[in-house]
């Protein structure tokens, strides 16, 4: 979970519990706001390894990306709404972005000079919510033809004056399907990895605040 410094306009670690729910933010904050803090929001999509080349480089792209690692072009759609079509619009983005030659690459920036052109993009959808039937497709896609697409839905609370920003991967996993807003909201603590050796928590730790992952 991040929180929103609204002084700043970026994203940071939490402070504390005490969470009121709201709506995501709206498209153009919440673009402003992954493109200002996006090595903080990477490491809570676990895309750490992205590096984020350019805003709104096309009109239907809102951020590309380079996964360094894999040496490919990374597709970022965000909008905080929860709409049925954000996943046709989103791969037919990838679906042009990889028809680009080198050339179109460059011009974009000159640090996809080294792209491997016969790597399909990846393609990253933020949003507030997806509808059954594209999370159905987006599972399809990526487990049955390897189709390198992720989707993760956001959500928002407010703790006093503070907006705190979550970040789920979609489709969520059977075991962790309740929302975390909701399971903060409940009363609960931030989840611990098991570990074989720890010792059990103090008083002052039963609240853990959740800071996102260092870049590499």
């Amino acid at each position: 979970m991040l929180r929103i410094d609204e002084t700043s306009g970026t994203l940071v670690a939490p402070q504390a519990s005490g969470l009121v729910q709201e709506t995501p933010p709206d498209r153009e904050e919440l673009l402003a706001l992954v493109t200002s803090s996006w090595d903080a929001f990477a490491g809570e999509l676990g895309l750490s390894g992205v590096r984020l080349l350019s805003r709104e480089p096309v009109p239907y792209v809102d951020l590309l990306g380079l996964d360094e690692t894999k040496n490919r072009v990374v597709v970022i759609l965000v909008t905080g709404d929860t709409v049925e079509w954000q996943l046709g619009r989103a791969l037919g983005a990838a679906a042009d972005v990889a028809s680009w030659d080198r050339d179109r690459l460059m011009s974009v920036d000159t640090e996809l000079d080294a792209v491997d052109g016969s790597e399909s993009p990846a393609l990253v959808l933020v949003a507030g919510g997806y509808d059954p039937r594209a999370l159905a497709t987006i599972d399809w896609l990526a487990s049955r033809h390897e189709v390198p697409v992720y989707a993760y839905t956001v959500a928002m609370v407010r703790f006093g004056g503070e907006r705190l920003l979550t970040v789920r991967r979609e489709p969520a996993d059977p075991a962790e399907s309740g929302s975390e807003v909701e399971w903060l909201m409940s009363g609960g603590g931030a989840r611990r990895e098991p570990a074989a050796s720890a010792a059990p928590p103090s008083k002052d730790e039963e609240y853990t605040e959740v800071s996102p992952q260092s870049s590499s």
